[in-house]
């Protein structure tokens, strides 16, 4: 991204979520080139998809940033 400040997203998000998120991650990170072109429409919206270094590293964030609501 250019000089611009990178945008954020915070939400809150059930386990049963963040698990889905995180195998919604790893299938397309196996997909890679086979993925439907709706489903990268999706992913270039905002530019190139991530990497699949780059999901590795966006997986460990998710799994180990997370913080539990009791």
């Amino acid at each position: 991204m250019s000089k611009q400040k990178k945008r954020r997203f915070h939400m809150s998000i059930t386990e049963r979520e963040h698990a889905t998120i995180l195998a919604a991650l790893r299938l397309w990170q196996e997909a890679d080139e086979h993925n439907r072109g709706d489903l990268r429409d999706i992913a270039e919206a905002v530019g190139v998809p991530l990497s699949n270094e780059e999901i590795d590293v966006l997986c460990e964030r998710i799994n180990f940033t997370v913080t539990r609501e009791v």
